[in-house]
């Protein structure tokens, strides 16, 4: 038994240096990427020696490498919640960790992006009471504090990760329509292409999946270029483009304002009339989402840094 666990282990981590797409995986990376460049050497050595005191097995220690170094093993530990999630080689202690439910805050609405005729509109719904936003006020209360070490490393990893979900703005969208009347769970409803069943799944292409892999889409790795050296390619891009001088308030630690702003993105440019359900986005459209994506992508590492730095920095 502890010969097989330890296979499952190693499995583990081999499983978990391949690629992961989009914000389940390089937009995450991203976002951790532009706030490791931000952060002073104290808080770096902080958080990485937190995060490698994490529980055996529950695969966010096992993600560190000593060949890669502390900063791929920072970057990588901004996808250990979707690791969570399960897939071949995740052992089931890990997969029971997996919190579905706190990766996102939804907001209510309705309306068609950029159409005057039925602008977006905030709807009053109650909202869940736990939530993306709740969970990083939680964590940002006990990370540095007495707790146990291992729930302050998770803590940390989990910060890592939600900050960067709830700039993604189909992770603070419920759009509501006379079909979809409790919401379309951030795009998860509104299918972006023909419809395609295997083994009785559908695998249609959906919306929020489509803002997912925005990156990995527009701007897709080179012939022959490692994984680490397209996240080291589009972080430098990031930052230049949308360099943190670009952002007048990062309101920093306001992380239910970071989601609202989120939200506004959604309504602005997610939904407009050219987007047709069972339709493939069209260039512009795609053009467009990759435009914000990056620039959400650049300002949640900037404002994760400055998190991380008022906890760990000093």
């Amino acid at each position: 038994m502890k010969k097989l666990f330890c296979v499952l282990i190693l499995v583990t981590v081999l499983v978990l240096h391949q690629p992961v797409l989009a914000w389940n995986g390089t937009g995450h990376r991203l976002v951790a990427s532009i706030a490791w460049d931000n952060l002073s050497d104290t808080a770096r050595k902080k958080i990485v020696n937190l995060m490698r005191q994490a529980p055996k097995g529950n695969c966010l220690r096992e993600l560190f490498n000593a060949n890669d170094g502390e900063r791929e093993f920072f970057v990588a530990a901004a996808t250990w919640p979707d690791i969570l999630r399960g897939g071949k080689g995740i052992p089931k202690q890990c997969t029971d960790l997996h919190k579905p439910e706190w990766h996102f805050k939804d907001r209510f609405w309705s309306g068609v992006s950029g159409d005057s005729q039925n602008p977006p509109k905030d709807l009053n719904r109650p909202l869940a009471k736990v939530n993306a936003v709740e969970r990083l006020e939680k964590f940002r209360s006990f990370v540095n504090g007495n707790g146990k070490v291992g729930d302050r490393a998770m803590g940390v990893a989990w910060m890592l990760h939600l900050v960067g979900d709830i700039h993604q703005p189909l992770h603070t969208s419920g759009r509501v329509t006379a079909t979809e009347q409790d919401g379309d769970v951030g795009g998860n409803t509104f299918f972006v292409g023909p419809t395609k069943i295997v083994d009785g799944k559908n695998l249609t292409p959906k919306l929020h999946g489509y803002w997912d892999n925005i990156v990995d889409s527009a701007d897709p790795r080179l012939p022959d270029e490692k994984f680490n050296e397209y996240i080291a390619r589009l972080t430098t891009k990031f930052q230049a483009d949308f360099p943190k001088s670009h952002f007048q308030n990062l309101e920093p630690g306001q992380f239910d304002n970071w989601a609202i702003e989120s939200l506004r993105n959604a309504q602005r440019s997610a939904y407009p009339k050219t987007l047709k359900r069972g339709q493939v986005p069209n260039s512009q459209y795609k053009a467009s989402t990759f435009r914000i994506a990056e620039e959400s992508i650049a300002e949640a590492g900037y404002r994760l840094a400055d998190l991380l730095e008022s906890i760990f920095g000093h």
